[in-house]
């Protein structure tokens, strides 16, 4: 499932690696309801929703319009109520916000001031099991980053000593400082990364005032927000992040299992989630020059699976063909097309891509797919393209949603289709020079005065973030 539901001019526009925005009704009349709140620009928050199979969303309503543009957090507690909380625009205060749940939909209550002091960034946000809320934030002053934390016990109304108190300070100065916080058992979990060169955490009993010391869980240097925190169903907790590899520890409630080495390469936005008490984790895989795949991998056992491209249809294309007119031969530049190798894509027959009416290059995959990632070595000119796929009887032609790109452009993100959900119903496998695949075939419809040679094609787009579901 992927769908297009909005655009966004924020600078964070998925958040940061320990955000939380999309969540899941769990009871009522709208029990599997997904709702997900996006900052579209600068300063407003809106919120959409969708039923299943999750196709058709809602507009996206606005429910914040003066947020500072940096990332918010939010939870939903067990009613189905979301608690926001964000930079307040005019002066980098933290403020939090209720959205209360009615009927299936969400009304936005007024802000209210959690910290009035310094500047306050990269909130988190979670509750204890009776309703007490908990949020954990990087606070700047006099140039350097404090992990602070705080809570309220009239639903994000008042919180602990007011206004003015900036809470608990946890950390002492650094360069920077990102921080997760989490519920396990009679504990409040405050993870964090601080002043790039450790990992670590500090955590407090429900009953009792006073924080324990920190621990560290890793030490070393290259650490940011690229971070997550989970608890399985039995109690433990799971931290993966990326300190140039991306890497995994467990604690089981008594002690911190081994530092485990997920992806040598390193990634970003790193996330878990436990599905019947098996992590499962999942970051972005830096693949070339503006892409990059979604990876997953789950431990089995002791050990975790080579991670695996999530969505098949973002990947290097199977299968790619070139079509010479003149000669009425084709040449298989699959591999060409998947490298990064420069000026490999082409003809051998015009030494170009494509150059006569009638030359063709075609993209198979054996699921449908809606984009292209392009980069060329040489630039078209003088030349059109028509784009086509096949829909059981004939190829049709279409403009593709980012415009009718005629390889004019040496780096291009080309959207054929806006998401998934706007592929042609009728798009159907072909067979193309002995073999059968899902087709997008660009077609030369006017000669080009200078062919285009291309250095690398696949369906890999630049995914920027990634947030999963609570």
């Amino acid at each position: 499932m992927q769908n297009h539901l909005t655009n966004s001019t924020a600078a964070f526009k998925a958040g940061i690696g320990t955000s939380k925005r999309i969540f899941k009704v769990t009871s009522g009349q709208y029990a599997g309801r997904i709702v997900i709140l996006i900052q579209t620009s600068p300063s407003e928050i809106k919120l959409s929703f969708s039923d299943y199979p999750y196709i058709s969303w809602s507009s996206p309503a606005l429910i914040i319009n003066d947020s500072a543009d940096y990332p918010f957090d939010a939870v939903m507690n067990e009613e189905g109520n979301i608690y926001v909380a964000y930079t307040l625009a005019s002066t980098n205060d933290l403020v939090s916000c209720k959205l209360t749940y009615s009927s299936g939909s969400w009304t936005a209550g007024s802000s209210c001031t959690v910290y009035n002091g310094d500047d306050n960034y990269y909130p988190s946000i979670s509750h204890e099991p009776d309703g007490r809320l908990w949020v954990s934030w990087s606070r700047y002053s006099l140039g350097l980053y404090y992990i602070n934390a705080k809570f309220s016990d009239d639903e994000g109304i008042n919180w602990s000593g007011g206004p003015a108190s900036a809470g608990t300070t946890l950390t002492s100065g650094g360069n920077s400082g990102y921080s997760k916080i989490i519920i396990r058992n009679s504990y409040v979990y405050c993870i964090y990364s601080h002043d790039g060169t450790k990992l670590a955490y500090r955590k407090k009993h429900f009953n009792i005032t006073l924080w324990d010391s920190e621990e560290t869980i890793a030490a070393g240097s290259g650490y940011d927000h690229n971070l997550s925190a989970a608890v399985s169903q039995d109690g433990k907790i799971g931290v993966v992040y990326d300190d140039g590899k991306i890497r995994f520890r467990e604690n089981d409630g008594s002690s911190w299992g081994a530092l485990l080495d997920i992806d040598s390469g390193g990634g970003d936005y790193p996330q878990i989630k436990y599905i019947n008490n098996i992590p499962y984790l999942i970051y972005l895989s830096n693949f070339a020059a503006g892409q990059k795949k979604i990876l997953f991998t789950r431990r089995d056992s002791s050990y975790f699976s080579t991670p695996t491209a999530l969505d098949s249809r973002k990947n290097s294309f199977s299968k790619v063909f070139c079509y010479h007119s003149t000669s009425g031969s084709y040449q298989d530049l699959t591999a060409a097309a998947g490298n990064s190798a420069t000026a490999d894509i082409y003809h051998s027959g015009s030494g170009v891509m494509l150059k006569d009416s009638g030359d063709s290059i075609y993209f198979g995959l054996d699921e449908k797919f809606h984009y292209l990632k392009t980069l060329l070595a040489t630039i078209g000119s003088g030349g059109s393209i028509s784009w086509q796929y096949y829909n059981g009887q004939e190829w049709v032609s279409f403009v593709p949603s980012g415009g009718n790109y005629n390889f004019t452009a040496a780096d291009k993100e080309l959207l054929l289709w806006d998401d998934y959900s706007s592929i042609p119903s009728d798009w159907q496998k072909k067979v193309v020079n002995g073999v059968e695949k899902l087709w997008i075939k660009a077609v030369v419809s006017t000669p080009y005065t200078t062919g285009p040679t291309g250095s690398q094609i696949t369906s890999i787009s630049n995914i920027s973030a990634l947030i999963l579901m609570e």
